[in-house]
Protein backbone atom coordinates (compact mmCIF):
# COMPACT_ATOMS: atom_id res chain seq x y z
CA UNK A 1 0.00 0.00 0.00
CA UNK A 2 2.82 2.34 0.92
CA UNK A 3 4.62 1.50 -2.32
CA UNK A 4 1.55 2.42 -4.36
CA UNK A 5 1.14 5.70 -2.50
CA UNK A 6 4.75 6.60 -3.13
CA UNK A 7 4.35 5.82 -6.82
CA UNK A 8 1.46 8.27 -6.95
CA UNK A 9 3.34 10.96 -5.03
CA UNK A 10 6.57 10.71 -7.01
CA UNK A 11 5.23 12.27 -10.28
CA UNK A 12 3.64 15.07 -8.25
CA UNK A 13 6.94 15.73 -6.52
CA UNK A 14 8.74 15.89 -9.86
CA UNK A 15 6.23 18.45 -11.16
CA UNK A 16 6.66 20.53 -8.02
CA UNK A 17 10.44 20.53 -8.29
CA UNK A 18 10.28 21.38 -11.99
CA UNK A 19 7.99 24.31 -11.27
CA UNK A 20 10.21 25.54 -8.46
CA UNK A 21 13.26 25.32 -10.71
CA UNK A 22 11.54 27.31 -13.47
CA UNK A 23 10.50 29.97 -10.97
CA UNK A 24 14.02 30.23 -9.57
CA UNK A 25 15.44 30.64 -13.07
CA UNK A 26 13.00 33.38 -14.03
CA UNK A 27 14.67 36.74 -14.70
CA UNK A 28 13.86 39.63 -12.39
CA UNK A 29 11.92 42.18 -14.43
CA UNK A 30 12.65 45.19 -12.23
CA UNK A 31 16.07 44.69 -10.62
CA UNK A 32 17.53 46.95 -7.96
CA UNK A 33 20.97 48.49 -7.52
CA UNK A 34 22.40 50.71 -4.81
CA UNK A 35 25.38 52.80 -3.76
CA UNK A 36 26.34 55.16 -0.96
CA UNK A 37 28.92 57.46 0.56
CA UNK A 38 29.29 59.45 3.77
CA UNK A 39 26.39 61.73 2.85
CA UNK A 40 23.69 59.60 1.20
CA UNK A 41 22.51 56.10 0.39
CA UNK A 42 20.77 55.67 -2.97
CA UNK A 43 18.64 52.72 -4.09
CA UNK A 44 17.43 52.53 -7.71
CA UNK A 45 14.98 50.06 -9.27
CA UNK A 46 14.79 49.97 -13.07
CA UNK A 47 11.81 48.88 -15.20
CA UNK A 48 12.42 48.35 -18.91
CA UNK A 49 9.30 46.79 -20.45
CA UNK A 50 6.32 48.91 -21.48
CA UNK A 51 3.88 46.57 -19.72
CA UNK A 52 5.78 46.77 -16.42
CA UNK A 53 6.13 50.55 -16.68
CA UNK A 54 2.38 50.85 -17.24
CA UNK A 55 1.66 48.55 -14.29
CA UNK A 56 3.87 50.55 -11.93
CA UNK A 57 2.57 53.97 -13.01
CA UNK A 58 -1.06 52.96 -13.47
CA UNK A 59 -1.04 54.72 -16.87
CA UNK A 60 0.54 54.04 -20.25
CA UNK A 61 3.52 56.38 -20.70
CA UNK A 62 4.17 55.13 -24.25
CA UNK A 63 7.03 53.31 -25.92
CA UNK A 64 10.74 53.89 -25.35
CA UNK A 65 10.42 54.92 -21.70
CA UNK A 66 12.60 53.45 -18.96
CA UNK A 67 11.21 53.89 -15.46
CA UNK A 68 13.60 54.37 -12.56
CA UNK A 69 12.36 54.36 -8.99
CA UNK A 70 14.86 56.20 -6.80
CA UNK A 71 15.12 56.37 -3.02
CA UNK A 72 17.63 58.78 -1.46
CA UNK A 73 18.42 58.58 2.25
CA UNK A 74 20.53 61.38 3.79
CA UNK A 75 23.07 60.14 6.35
CA UNK A 76 23.99 63.40 8.12
CA UNK A 77 22.15 66.08 10.07
CA UNK A 78 22.46 68.47 7.15
CA UNK A 79 19.74 68.52 4.48
CA UNK A 80 20.56 67.26 0.99
CA UNK A 81 19.39 69.01 -2.16
CA UNK A 82 17.66 66.44 -4.39
CA UNK A 83 16.77 66.90 -8.07
CA UNK A 84 15.90 64.64 -11.04
CA UNK A 85 18.76 66.33 -12.90
CA UNK A 86 21.21 64.66 -10.50
CA UNK A 87 20.73 61.35 -12.35
CA UNK A 88 21.95 60.03 -15.69
CA UNK A 89 21.12 56.73 -17.39
CA UNK A 90 24.14 55.28 -19.19
CA UNK A 91 24.10 52.51 -21.81
CA UNK A 92 27.64 51.10 -21.92
CA UNK A 93 27.13 49.31 -25.24
CA UNK A 94 26.55 52.41 -27.36
CA UNK A 95 27.55 55.22 -25.00
CA UNK A 96 24.09 56.79 -24.88
CA UNK A 97 23.70 59.01 -21.82
CA UNK A 98 20.37 60.60 -21.01
CA UNK A 99 18.85 62.71 -18.28
CA UNK A 100 15.20 62.21 -17.30
CA UNK A 101 12.18 63.56 -19.12
CA UNK A 102 10.13 66.20 -17.42
CA UNK A 103 6.44 65.21 -17.48
CA UNK A 104 5.57 68.07 -19.83
CA UNK A 105 8.29 66.99 -22.26
CA UNK A 106 6.94 63.47 -22.25
CA UNK A 107 3.22 64.12 -22.51
CA UNK A 108 2.57 67.88 -22.73
CA UNK A 109 1.50 70.02 -25.68
CA UNK A 110 4.26 70.54 -28.24
CA UNK A 111 6.58 67.94 -26.75
CA UNK A 112 10.12 67.63 -28.03
CA UNK A 113 11.08 65.39 -30.91
CA UNK A 114 14.64 64.12 -30.54
CA UNK A 115 16.73 62.91 -33.46
CA UNK A 116 19.37 60.35 -32.51
CA UNK A 117 22.17 60.12 -35.06
CA UNK A 118 24.74 57.36 -34.73
CA UNK A 119 26.93 55.91 -37.50
CA UNK A 120 25.03 57.96 -40.05
CA UNK A 121 21.58 56.67 -39.08
CA UNK A 122 18.88 58.90 -37.62
CA UNK A 123 15.96 57.78 -35.48
CA UNK A 124 13.25 60.14 -34.26
CA UNK A 125 11.43 59.84 -30.98
CA UNK A 126 9.31 62.02 -28.77
CA UNK A 127 10.77 63.43 -25.59
CA UNK A 128 14.04 64.95 -24.53
CA UNK A 129 17.54 63.60 -24.08
CA UNK A 130 20.56 65.26 -22.56
CA UNK A 131 24.26 64.66 -22.53
CA UNK A 132 26.42 64.79 -19.43
CA UNK A 133 25.96 68.09 -17.64
CA UNK A 134 22.34 68.45 -18.75
CA UNK A 135 23.11 69.97 -22.13
CA UNK A 136 21.08 69.01 -25.16
CA UNK A 137 23.32 67.58 -27.83
CA UNK A 138 25.96 64.91 -28.20
CA UNK A 139 27.25 62.24 -25.89
CA UNK A 140 30.45 60.31 -26.40
CA UNK A 141 30.93 56.57 -26.31
CA UNK A 142 31.51 54.73 -23.09
CA UNK A 143 34.97 53.42 -22.23
CA UNK A 144 36.06 50.88 -24.81
CA UNK A 145 33.37 52.04 -27.21
CA UNK A 146 34.25 54.68 -29.79
CA UNK A 147 30.74 54.99 -31.15
CA UNK A 148 29.17 58.38 -30.44
CA UNK A 149 25.48 59.13 -30.03
CA UNK A 150 24.51 62.61 -31.24
CA UNK A 151 21.16 64.05 -30.19
CA UNK A 152 19.38 67.05 -31.64
CA UNK A 153 15.88 68.28 -30.86
CA UNK A 154 13.04 70.46 -32.05
CA UNK A 155 9.55 71.27 -30.83
CA UNK A 156 6.58 69.46 -32.37
CA UNK A 157 3.87 72.14 -32.26
CA UNK A 158 1.28 69.76 -33.78
CA UNK A 159 1.56 67.16 -31.03
CA UNK A 160 -1.44 67.14 -28.72
CA UNK A 161 -0.71 66.72 -25.05
CA UNK A 162 -2.21 64.35 -22.51
CA UNK A 163 -2.78 66.42 -19.39
CA UNK A 164 -4.06 63.45 -17.39
CA UNK A 165 -0.77 61.66 -18.04
CA UNK A 166 1.21 64.82 -17.23
CA UNK A 167 -0.49 65.17 -13.84
CA UNK A 168 0.05 61.48 -13.02
CA UNK A 169 3.74 61.68 -13.90
CA UNK A 170 4.17 64.86 -11.86
CA UNK A 171 2.53 63.29 -8.82
CA UNK A 172 4.90 60.29 -8.92
CA UNK A 173 8.09 62.05 -10.05
CA UNK A 174 11.12 62.32 -7.78
CA UNK A 175 10.67 65.79 -6.28
CA UNK A 176 13.26 68.56 -6.47
CA UNK A 177 13.67 69.56 -2.83
CA UNK A 178 16.04 69.95 0.09
CA UNK A 179 15.49 67.37 2.79
CA UNK A 180 17.01 65.67 5.84
CA UNK A 181 14.58 62.79 5.41
CA UNK A 182 14.28 60.01 2.83
CA UNK A 183 13.09 61.19 -0.59
CA UNK A 184 11.58 58.78 -3.13
CA UNK A 185 10.00 58.99 -6.57
CA UNK A 186 10.15 58.01 -10.24
CA UNK A 187 12.37 59.22 -13.07
CA UNK A 188 11.39 58.83 -16.75
CA UNK A 189 14.24 58.17 -19.16
CA UNK A 190 14.24 57.90 -22.95
CA UNK A 191 16.27 55.00 -24.31
CA UNK A 192 16.81 54.17 -27.97
CA UNK A 193 16.93 50.55 -29.07
CA UNK A 194 17.21 47.39 -27.03
CA UNK A 195 19.82 47.26 -24.31
CA UNK A 196 20.78 44.36 -22.07
CA UNK A 197 20.46 45.01 -18.39
CA UNK A 198 24.15 44.31 -17.80
CA UNK A 199 25.00 47.25 -20.09
CA UNK A 200 22.95 49.81 -18.14
CA UNK A 201 24.10 51.97 -15.26
CA UNK A 202 22.71 54.87 -13.23
CA UNK A 203 25.07 57.75 -12.49
CA UNK A 204 24.44 60.16 -9.62
CA UNK A 205 26.12 63.53 -10.05
CA UNK A 206 24.65 65.75 -7.37
CA UNK A 207 25.49 67.92 -4.35
CA UNK A 208 26.18 64.80 -2.26
CA UNK A 209 28.94 63.57 -4.56
CA UNK A 210 29.36 61.12 -7.43
CA UNK A 211 28.03 57.56 -7.38
CA UNK A 212 27.89 54.88 -10.11
CA UNK A 213 25.30 52.11 -9.88
CA UNK A 214 25.55 49.10 -12.19
CA UNK A 215 22.77 46.60 -12.84
CA UNK A 216 23.39 42.87 -12.75
CA UNK A 217 21.25 40.37 -14.67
Amino acid sequence: MKTRAMRLLFPALLLFLAGASAFAGKKVVSPTTSAGNDQVDIVATITLTEAEVTQRLGVDAGKGIVLLQVKITPKTDKPVQVSPDDFILLAHDDGERTKPFEPEQLAGNGALVVTNTADGAAVKRTGSSFGIGGMMGGSGGSPGNSRATVLTSKMDDKRQGNQTLVQTLKAKELPAKESKDEVEGYLYFPLDGKHKLKNLAVLYRGPAGRLDMEFEH
